[in-house]
């Protein structure tokens, strides 16, 4: 990220962070966009290609994007389902930059082919790979794989940003050492997330047979992983709050003495524009329709639940929770 970005990215989340800490309106500068809920893959743990939602053309994404800028927002993930079903994706990712929103894209990359000449102006991008071939087909299905590493050797060799998604769905330790080799060779990052459960966008619950000594332990070794320098993208205090969480079947909790930041300095946005505190509340929070209303005007701050281990909204909330030290580690990457 150039200098410049970096401190407009910075401005806008101080921006949120403030706001935030002086209990002011909403105002959100990350937002994440499903632009479709439609995926050429069937995966395990993810239930979004079964909700039905009707898309946004391109001039309605406009109005979106005009919102969203107005509101404070400055980064804008791009995912699905798999965004590159949809074939105006070149032009959808054209429009948010001239809008001037720092873009990242989060792909399978099974369709890589057909778009990656009009990729060229995402920031960011974020490849779905689960370990090795065989584990990959277990939890996303049969695919080629060597076509998703093709895709990814093609950003890099284009001087794109790229990590790889993780999704942990048993504590395999080989596995973890798996993906931090494929990282080192081919010169990305690795996010590691846990497997989520009990929600709208969740495709199962908890398995009854879930090790949580196991589990904490495996969280522990990536942390050792990462310190000992390993490309782990995924923050020091992301890797030690999953390690210490207290129940992993429970993806997250309501806990009057936290609050999140869901809402408040990040939004998550279904395919027809209806606007979430994040992708996990969907199915436990009435959407704010943005092609209608303004969501500062509509959220009272008030969330579902207020801790949890979902991934990048861990991440988000460590930035608001504990900002000196996640800022260093997060502003120079982009969680999605």
């Amino acid at each position: 990220m150039d200098t410049y970005r970096l401190l407009q990215m910075g401005a806008a989340y101080a921006q949120s962070l403030s706001s935030f800490h002086l209990n002011g309106k909403p105002r959100p500068f990350s937002a994440s966009f499903a632009i479709t809920n439609k995926c050429n893959l069937r995966c395990t743990y993810c239930d979004l290609p079964n909700i039905k939602a009707p898309e946004l053309n391109l001039e309605q994404m406009d109005v979106l994007f005009r919102k969203l800028k107005k509101m404070g927002v400055l980064r804008l993930g791009i995912f699905g389902g798999e965004p590159m079903v949809r074939k105006d994706l070149g032009e959808i990712i054209k429009l948010a930059k001239k809008r001037g929103f720092f873009v990242s894209l989060n792909s399978n990359m099974l369709l890589y082919d057909r778009y990656k000449d009009v990729l060229d102006p995402v920031d960011y991008f974020f490849v779905s790979i689960d370990g090795t071939a065989e584990k990959h087909a277990i939890n996303r299905g049969k695919q080629s794989y060597e076509k998703i590493l093709e895709a990814t050797r093609d950003l890099v060799k284009r001087k794109k940003k790229v990590t790889a998604i993780s999704v942990v769905t048993d504590p395999d330790k080989s596995m973890a050492d798996y993906m931090v080799d494929l990282a080192v060779r081919e010169k990305i990052d690795v996010h590691f997330q846990p497997e989520c459960y009990d929600s709208m966008c969740a495709g199962r619950t908890a398995p009854d047979d879930l090790e949580h000594e196991a589990t904490r332990d495996f969280w522990l070794y990536l942390l050792e992983k990462k310190k000992q320098g390993a490309p782990i993208t995924s923050s020091t205090g992301y890797l030690k709050f999953i390690s210490q969480w207290h129940n992993y079947k429970q993806t997250s909790v309501y806990d009057a003495e936290h609050r999140c930041m869901a809402g408040s300095g990040f939004i998550s946005i279904d395919p027809s524009g209806i606007a979430y505190p994040c992708i996990f509340t969907q199915g436990n929070f009435e959407g704010v329709d943005l092609m209608k209303y303004n969501w500062e005007d509509k959220f009272d701050g008030k969330t579902p639940c207020t801790t949890c281990i979902v991934g990048p909204l861990l991440e988000y909330n460590l930035l608001f929770k504990k900002p000196i030290r996640s800022t260093i580690e997060a502003l120079g990457k982009a969680v999605y």
